[in-house]
């Protein structure tokens, strides 16, 4: 699934809360967005529209991207 995608569903439970969310930051808590995203090498990159990006904003927390992806098929294997 998209990450974009799976964003947009937490966006929808998170928004209607985002008072109480401020709160607890107020309160001395930290808030952030963790995403994990794992990719093989001819997979398409993680797009985040301009519209998703400004629903995350409007809520406390940082973007985190933990980028990881596969061993390509010739890692490892040396060059002629």
């Amino acid at each position: 699934m998209e990450l974009a995608t799976q964003l947009e569903r937490l966006l929808t439970v998170l928004e209607p809360r985002a008072a109480l969310i401020q709160r607890f930051v107020d309160g001395g808590y930290k808030a952030n967005w963790l995403c994990y995203v794992k990719s093989h090498p001819v997979e398409h990159s993680v797009e985040l529209n301009r519209d998703l990006l400004a629903r995350l904003t409007a809520l406390p927390g940082d973007l985190w991207l933990d980028v990881g992806g596969t061993e390509s098929k010739t890692e490892g294997v040396p060059e002629d």
